[in-house]
Parts: structure tokens; C-alpha cells; sequence
């Protein structure tokens, strides 16, 4: 851990530029703004990283411990003032606590207690055991989260109970204060609380009915609603989100060190379903450490939930027996210290997210200080860690195979050579993978693969859930199949524009799709539908395809497309925005992923931008392969299409075998039925076809090898395999 350590220690030296002595109390000091909320979070997690610096035992050139310790207990002690037991308030002129997300920071911070519990004195003792008690008084008898009281649990967000993640920290906070003052007279009210919260954090519909003894009781009785699909799936924040997924994984972790630490016991809730939940969480890990968020993401890329992987990881190695976490913890740690060489300032963020800097201090010393408190959680939890058995397979090994959510509209496969996705609930809806897996900086979640129509006036992204109101998700279907899956779904494009404060419309046009990934384990093949609505109509810009390559700092600003030709050099950012014509229906970049053009386009084409622009708060600069792309404003008429494609994408495959790709298009006479032909990397012959008609349509291949009449029913695909 000598790395993590120096990691952490150049970040403490550079956090100083965000550290202040409070005014008229020169005891108390501060990371950040001061104030509640994100910056109370902030405070309690730069001080349980200052404390990992100030007792450790190893030698690091240059680092004061004294210093450390100082800057800690000092930054402790304002903390534990200013909640609202205390007796002073935060910079903001209000005091912290007694809300659904007071126990976060806390959680996160309470691993460094037991290493600044020598050194404080009687009053910092009592301060702490005051805050908890105060806390856990108002979960037991106050609790609230929104404009519910109580504690909840619901399976969809907008039915505005899914609160899986806080439910745990909640009761963690909890169980953890009833163990640390067992003689406090809540003490047992407190546990029974806490059973409560942990058994509706990772929470399935069947528990409703499941009599298993857990703590006393059976599981029913506890049982408020079911947090997560049956599949593991989570709907938080209202989009398939596998980042809140690590979340609940690493709360639970901080208690279980914590308390394996301390020498206390466990509560018995504190494992429901958490097994099966990793099951399913760790293959979406890219190999290279990094998360595959194959339903997109509200954050700055690489940051928040990626950092809390870590202590999960460091979880699932001690506790779950994963034998490859190990490996990922070093595979993402070597993440860290790229950006960290990157910025050469000691900081974790300085250079790729230097316009947040800017505009929201609060918010970036928040990511700063997630990483900095994820690190020093790894390095205290490293030593605790029991040694998981040898592998008995590669990592890849695995995690292969397939995994769907039926109701959710989500299908996932994963092999050696390609990790293919498609979630049509993702932050931004309909957003597709197909990529090799072990390769994370090829990923960027926003639209990929969905195609992106955008019409005039549509509201504009922002840094909340918002941004997805000019779209709306009308149906899906996901199917699984041997080696890959087949999936088809309908969007709603246009919702609730306005023009110049004079004209109003909404359900512009139905934008449909048709994605299939192949069994010959490279291949995914994709079909776009758009036609206008029943009015005329204003586009902004039309992306089909909408391949996401990211070009920044991890792939050193630089990539490389190869096509009909030559190969072009791609360096970022560019001056300005920019469109380039590769003047080819094919292309490879880098030798990883293949893409080619079927019907659609003349020529595919790479939209730049100067500015970064993955998720809304803009943290890495992307190149966007298109098929087509135009860029308005165009006018279409009632009923006019338009995007109307087909593609192919191709995951670890070279530039030869890209040109070499046979895919043709299939005439069914049929007005809205597409079908296409394609070789696969298996050497069969597969084909797609897929209904975007309001009536069923038969459609028949003989003349492609297949031996029969396909029928269709509308917004219905089928894949079809013969030999080559």
C-alpha cells in the first residue's frame, strides 16, 4: 500500500489550498466551503484521510505526522460542533444532521475513529458520542426522506421510496452506535430499528413472503417493499444505475470493517441478498478496474461511485471469497495514479475537471475528498482483509455469459472478446455497449449506440435527472439468446419543446430500434426508425449510430481511426467543433472496435468538439462516430423519416478484418420492415430483421438460407443463423 499512501499524501499537501481556520476559533479548521450538506461530507472525509497519514507507521518522505494529526482533530472537532447537538453551526450559518443523508458522512468518516481515538481528549469523546446519539435518536424516531416519513422501499423511483443505499447507511449508523454505548437506554431500540433499515436496503419482492429467521424474526415481518428488480437491477435516480449499486456494497463494507476491526459483532441483516447482488455487480467491471455503466450516469466520469468500489472490493475479497478482487483493486488503483501523474500537482482532479473548480467548489472539493477517503478506507481495510482462495478461472472466465432484467428493459452478455449491453432506461435511454471488456477508457455511456435525434428547442441538459424530459420511453423488449441477446424499443422524441415563447409541442416523433448481439462473440448489429409525428418539425442534429469514443488523459489525448483512406489521428481537443468525413462505410479503431456502416449513409463521419462533454457536468473529451450525421436545423414534414439505418459494430477486432466484413441489406417491399444480412465472425451468415410497421408482416428468406417465412409482429426483431 506504499502507493496508495503516497497517493494520499501528495493529495493532503495539495488539499492545503482548500483548507482554512475558522474564523475567531482557531481550533477548528476546514476542508472546503463549511457548509452542510456536500460540505460537512467533505469535511468528515478529508479528516478521516488526514488521520490514515497521521498514525501510520510507514515511512513516507517528507510527511509530518503532527501536522496530519493537527489538521484532523482540528477539522473533527468543528465537525462534531456544528451539528445541530452542538454549539456553533457551518460556514454556511446553519447547523448539520437530523436528515436522510447525515449518516453518509459519518459512515464514511467513523474507519478513522478508531485511529484518533488515543489521541483525543475526554471532550472529543463526548462530542462524538453525542452526535451519534443524537443521530440515531431521530432515525429511530424522526425518521424522513423527502415528504416520506419512515423508512421506505420501492422497487421504481418515481414511485419515490427507492432509497436503497441510505436505508443501509442509516442502519448502519444505527447498529454501529448501539454496539459503541450498549449501555445507553436505546440502545436495544436501536438495533431493532437498525434490523429494520439493513433488511430494506438490498431488498427483493419475494422477501414479502420469505419466513427465514434473521435476528429474531422472520424476513416478512420486516419487510417494507422490494429495493431491487428480482435480477438485481436498480431503478435509483430514475435510470439503471450500477454506480448506486456499489454504493449500497460499500456501505455495507465500511460497517463490516468497522466492526471487524473493533472487535464487535455483526448484525445478522447486514448480509440480505448482498452475495447475489455481487454476483451480478462485479461483471460489470471492466478489467481494467474500471466500472461499466452500462445504464449511463447522472456524475463526472471516473469519479463518486467509482471511487467507493474500492472499500466494495476490498468487501468481496474478505467477506464474499471473490478471488479476483485483489486484482481490480490494483487495476483501478493504477487509474488513480494516471490522473493523479496527469495533474503532477498532487491532486486527483486539478487538470480534467479544472472548469468545476470554478464554478462549484463545494462540488469539487467533494470529488477530492471521495477519493481521497476511498484510498485511506483501502489502506486501513487492507490489513483486515482475509486471503480469498486461489482463482480457478480468469476473470473473464468469470463473468461470462448472459444476464437480463425483463422488466426493466436491460440485457447484458459478456465474453473474452466483447462486453455487449443495451438498457432502455438508462439516464438518457436507449444506450447500448459492445466493446472488449477489458479495455474501460473505450467507454462513454451518454446516447451510445441509441442514435440521438435532437430537435430544436428541446430543454438542455443540466446536473440533475432533468435532462431526459425531451425523451420519453414508450415500450421494450429484451430477449436472451445463446451467445447474445436481441432487443427492440421505442422512444418518444421532441417532449415538451417550446419556441420563442409562442408555440408548445410535445411527442414529436417515435423513435424506434432494433439491436441484436450476435453469438459469434464480437459482433452487434443495430437498426434506426425515426419518422416525424403528425406535424411538421424542426432537428436540431441527427446522430446515428452515435458511437462515444472518449480522447482524454487515459488514452493520452490521442486516437487513431483507420479507414478506406488511410488512417486519421485524432487528437484532443480539437480547435474548434468539427466535423470529419472519413469518406468510408467502414472504420477501426486501434486495432479494438470495428464499425460498419450498412444502410443509411454514404460515408461515416466523426463529430468533434472543443469542449468536454460526457454527462452533464462535462468531464471527458469525446469523439462521436455518426451514421449519418446531419447537422441542422432541418425541416421535416408530417409523417417524413427522419433516421432510417443499419450498422454493425465489432468488439476486438483488427482494420483487415473490419473492411472484410460482408453485411448487405435485405428488399422485403415491405414500407417499414428492415432486414439485414451479415457474416459473422463465426463464419455464419446471420440475419436481423425487425418490424417498425403498425401491422404484423411476414417477411420471407429463403434466398438468404433461411429456411422459412418470418413473422413479425409490430416493434417485434428476430435473428436468424444459417451456415455461411
Amino acid at each position: 500500500m506504499a502507493d496508495a499512501l503516497t497517493l494520499l499524501h501528495h493529495w493532503a499537501k495539495a488539499a492545503e489550498a482548500d483548507w482554512s481556520t475558522i474564523p475567531n476559533h482557531p481550533n477548528y479548521g476546514v476542508y472546503g466551503t463549511g457548509y452542510n450538506g456536500w460540505g460537512v461530507q467533505t469535511q468528515q472525509k478529508y479528516l478521516a484521510a488526514l488521520a490514515v497519514l497521521a498514525t501510520t507507521q510507514a515511512v513516507l518522505p517528507g510527511l509530518d505526522r503532527e501536522w496530519a494529526l493537527a489538521r484532523a482533530l482540528s477539522a473533527l472537532r468543528f465537525n462534531l460542533a456544528s451539528h445541530i447537538s452542538g454549539d456553533t453551526v457551518c460556514l454556511c450559518g446553519a447547523p448539520w444532521g437530523h436528515t436522510w443523508i447525515s449518516a453518509l458522512g459519518i459512515e464514511r468518516m467513523m474507519f478513522a475513529m478508531r485511529l484518533l481515538s488515543p489521541h483525543f481528549t475526554d471532550a472529543d469523546h463526548a462530542a462524538l458520542g453525542r452526535v451519534l446519539t443524537s443521530e440515531a435518536d431521530w432515525l429511530l424516531t424522526d425518521y424522513q426522506r423527502g415528504l416520506h416519513r419512515g423508512i421506505s422501499a420501492t422497487k421504481w423511483n418515481h414511485e419515490g421510496g427507492n432509497d436503497p443505499e441510505s436505508n443501509i447507511w442509516n442502519g448502519a449508523l444505527l447498529w454501529r452506535t448501539a454496539e459503541m454505548y450498549p449501555d445507553h437506554p436505546h440502545a436495544d431500540d436501536w438495533r431493532e430499528r437498525a434490523h429494520c433499515f439493513l433488511l430494506n436496503g438490498v431488498s427483493i419482492e419475494t422477501d414479502a413472503n420469505d419466513d427465514t429467521i434473521i435476528a429474531g424474526k422472520p424476513l416478512s415481518e420486516r419487510h417494507i417493499g422490494p429495493s431491487f428488480f428480482p435480477n438485481y437491477s436498480l431503478d435509483h435516480h430514475g435510470y439503471f444505475n450500477v454506480g448506486y449499486m456499489v454504493i449500497c456494497v460499500s456501505n455495507v463494507a465500511m460497517l463490516h470493517f468497522d466492526l471487524k476491526q473493533s472487535g464487535l459483532p455483526r448484525p445478522e441483516s447486514l448480509d440480505l441478498h448482498i452475495h447475489d447482488l455481487w454476483r451480478v455487480l462485479r461483471r460489470f467491471i471492466f478489467a481494467d478496474g474500471r466500472l461499466a455503466r452500462i445504464g449511463g450516469d447522472t456524475r463526472v466520469r471516473y469519479a463518486y461511485c467509482q471511487e467507493y468500489l474500492l472499500p466494495a472490493l476490498a468487501f468481496a475479497a474478505d467477506y464474499l471469497n471473490d478471488a479476483h478482487a485483489e486484482d481490480l483493486i490494483e487495476r483501478q488503483l493504477e487509474l488513480i495514479q494516471t490522473e493523479a501523474s496527469h495533474n503532477a500537482d498532487g491532486s486527483f482532479y486539478s487538470k480534467r475537471l479544472t472548469s468545476l473548480r470554478h464554478e462549484s467548489p463545494l462540488y469539487y472539493t467533494r470529488l477530492e475528498s471521495d477519493r481521497a477517503c476511498a484510498i485511506a478506507q483501502l489502506i486501513t481495510y487492507r490489513e483486515a482483509i482475509s486471503q480469498p482462495t486461489a482463482p480457478e478461472q480468469s476473470f473473464e472466465e468469470s463473468v461470462a455469459g448472459g444476464w437480463i432484467e425483463p422488466e426493466y428493459g436491460a440485457v447484458f452478455h459478456r465474453s473474452p472478446k466483447r462486453l455487449a449491453s443495451f438498457s432502455w432506461r438508462a439516464f438518457h435511454l436507449a444506450q447500448g455497449l459492445c466493446q472488449p471488456p477489458g479495455d474501460g477508457h473505450l467507454a462513454e455511456w451518454e446516447f451510445n449506440l441509441g442514435g440521438r435525434v435532437e430537435f430544436c428547442h428541446h430543454p438542455k441538459p443540466g446536473g440533475a435527472e432533468k435532462t431526459k424530459m425531451h425523451r420519453r420511453i414508450l415500450r421494450h423488449s429484451v430477449q436472451k439468446i445463446e451467445g447474445g441477446f436481441v432487443t427492440t424499443g421505442a422512444v418518444m422524441e421532441g417532449v415538451d419543446i417550446t419556441m420563442a415563447e409562442s408555440f408548445h409541442a410535445t411527442d414529436s416523433a417515435i423513435h424506434q430500434g432494433a439491436y441484436a448481439a450476435l453469438p459469434d462473440g464480437h459482433t452487434m448489429v443495430g437498426l434506426h426508425h425515426c419518422r416525424m409525428g403528425p406535424r411538421r418539425g424542426y432537428v436540431a442534429s441527427i446522430k446515428g449510430l452515435h458511437l462515444n469514443l472518449p480522447n482524454d488523459l487515459y488514452n493520452t489525448l490521442q486516437r487513431k481511426v483507420n479507414c478506406t483512406n488511410g488512417e486519421h489521428t485524432l487528437s484532443a481537443p480539437p480547435a474548434g467543433d468539427t466535423t470529419l468525413d472519413l469518406q468510408s462505410r467502414w472504420a477501426n479503431i486501434e486495432n479494438r472496435v470495428g464499425v460498419v456502416g450498412i444502410y443509411g449513409a454514404d460515408s461515416l463521419q466523426v463529430h468533434r468538439s472543443s469542449e468536454r462533454r460526457a454527462g452533464p457536468l462535462q468531464s471527458l473529451h469525446v469523439e462521436q462516430l455518426c451514421w449519418p450525421l446531419i447537422i441542422g436545423p432541418q425541416k421535416f414534414e408530417a409523417g417524413e423519416m427522419i433516421l432510417d439505418a443499419g450498422w454493425a459494430v465489432l468488439s476486438s477486432v483488427d482494420t483487415r478484418t473490419t473492411q472484410a466484413v460482408t453485411a448487405t441489406t435485405i428488399d422485403t417491399d415491405l414500407a417499414d420492415i428492415r432486414a439485414v444480412a451479415i457474416v459473422g465472425q463465426d463464419g455464419k451468415r446471420y440475419v436481423f430483421a425487425a418490424n417498425f410497421g403498425d401491422e404484423p408482416a411476414t417477411i420471407k428468406l429463403h434466398t438468404f438460407g433461411v429456411a422459412k417465412e418470418v413473422l413479425l409482429t409490430p416493434g417485434q426483431a428476430e435473428l436468424c443463423i444459417t451456415k455461411h
